[in-house]
């Protein structure tokens, strides 16, 4: 029988085999700004921590593991700023997949033949059918609180969570949103902007006046609920969520 390659998301043991595992460590001098840009992890994660160092683990699974080594993940130092960048620069060179979805599960077919061979011997159709790389990558970051931070993701959502940050920080997303969970007395001033999607907000501050800006395919707001830095984030094309920390 032909070797038929499936990738079930309830199938965690076939999903473990699938994955590699990224753990690294960038050392930080003090007064050093922390700018990381990365283009394809559907999800980034941040959170503030006391080390002098950025931290970045998670996982990488690019066409089921067989690409894993096209993800690229480097860091350089240059005067007083550390820039961080994870991308696949070769991705276009890379296979593609068939990725369907059919009751709940995510199956990719390496090929048009297998997944012709499947809907002949299944008899089934599929709830979402689509052409291309198979990426699945997730990140965890912890970055030092003392440090203004800029995060950019392409494709990608930014979620932050116990953030302490006492210099600004700044989360940028293209394609993806950006998720935030604050404490609003320790944010001097807050900023929060998208041009096509929509900016979603649980926070105790009414934003009104100057503080709320309008228009068709953009909308901005702005606030100084407390003592301390800068928190701006920015979705172009997805949503922004303000939550309660």
């Amino acid at each position: 029988m032909k070797y038929l390659y499936l990738l079930v998301t309830m199938g965690w043991g076939l999903m473990s085999l699938a994955q590699t595992q990224i753990n690294k460590s960038i050392p930080v001098a003090s007064g050093q700004k922390v700018n990381l840009h990365f283009d394809y992890p559907q999800l980034i994660k941040v959170s503030s921590w006391d080390k002098n160092e950025v931290l970045i683990t998670g996982t990488v699974s690019i066409n089921g593991g067989e690409n894993d080594e096209a993800f690229k993940l480097t860091s350089n130092s240059s005067g007083r700023e550390v820039n961080i960048k994870g991308e696949i620069p070769n991705i276009k060179d890379l296979p593609q997949r068939i990725t369907v979805k059919h009751n709940g599960e995510k199956i990719v077919f390496k090929n048009k033949q297998e997944f012709e061979k499947y809907k002949k011997d299944h008899g089934v159709g599929f709830d979402m059918t689509s052409w291309g790389h198979d990426v699945d990558i997730v990140l965890d970051i912890k970055v030092p609180k003392g440090m203004a931070t800029d995060i950019v993701s392409v494709y990608g959502i930014v979620e932050l969570k116990d953030l302490q940050q006492s210099m600004e920080l700044t989360a940028t997303s293209t394609y993806g949103g950006v998720d935030a969970a604050i404490n609003t007395t320790q944010v001097g001033e807050l900023y929060a902007t998208t041009d096509y999607g929509q900016i979603y907000s649980n926070l105790d501050i009414k934003f009104k006046g100057d503080g709320l800006v309008q228009r068709d395919f953009h909308t901005e707001l702005m606030a100084r609920p407390g003592k301390g830095p800068k928190y701006s984030f920015e979705s172009k094309y997805g949503n922004v969520y303000l939550r309660k920390k």
